[in-house]
């Protein structure tokens, strides 16, 4: 691979996002399932981590700091999340109820959500999921483009601000190690695609 500056993402979130969707139409369709995910971007190609499932707010701070370490650790130059989740659309109306939570209003769609961040920029993608009469995934309705802005909550602000020294990769991978987590190259060449 060719060099690069640390903080430089020589994919770009566009290219990320599109192979991060790829992924998960594969996973989706081979195991009818997209298990919580993060994808980072480093000079050894992509790597991939998968924490168990987000069942409640500790399970998803858990994987937020999980996407970090795996940052810092493989001094990443971008990340991907990508969760299965329910969104709340607006009513017919255009009314947006924000007190319910989405995997309990009337008016949910099933969606793969893309968060995506480097060091310059933060994106999100929603691929709206499509069954059969029988419940079997199949396809994405991935009409929606991918939405650059500001990230805000705790899936945000998850890359390094700065370039990761030796010693804090070596910690943020024996934090790994102790957490179990699985974390493998599947020796992709960011470059390619």
């Amino acid at each position: 691979m060719k060099s690069h500056r640390w903080h430089d993402n020589p994919l770009g979130l566009e290219a990320l996002a599109a192979q991060a969707a790829d992924y998960a139409w594969h996973m989706m369709k081979t195991t009818g399932a997209m298990p919580p995910t993060v994808i980072a971007v480093t000079d050894e190609g992509l790597i991939f981590c998968m924490p168990d499932g987000l069942t409640n707010d500790a399970a998803k701070d858990r994987f937020a700091e999980v996407a970090r370490l795996l940052a810092v650790a493989h001094c990443a130059r971008a990340i991907v999340m990508i969760v299965e989740a329910w969104a709340a659309m607006p009513d017919a109306n255009g009314h947006l109820d924000t007190n319910t939570p989405p995997s309990q209003s009337p008016n949910r769609r099933e969606i793969v959500a893309l968060m995506l961040e480097d060091h310059n920029s933060s994106a999100t993608r929603m691929l709206f999921i499509q069954r059969d009469a029988a419940g079997a995934f199949t396809k994405f309705d991935d009409s929606q483009s991918l939405q650059f802005g500001e990230s805000r909550g705790r899936f945000s602000g998850l890359m390094p601000r700065h370039k990761p020294s030796v010693r804090e990769a070596a910690k943020a991978k024996a934090t790994l190690a102790a957490l179990k987590m699985n974390i493998f190259n599947r020796g992709i060449d960011p470059n390619l695609n």
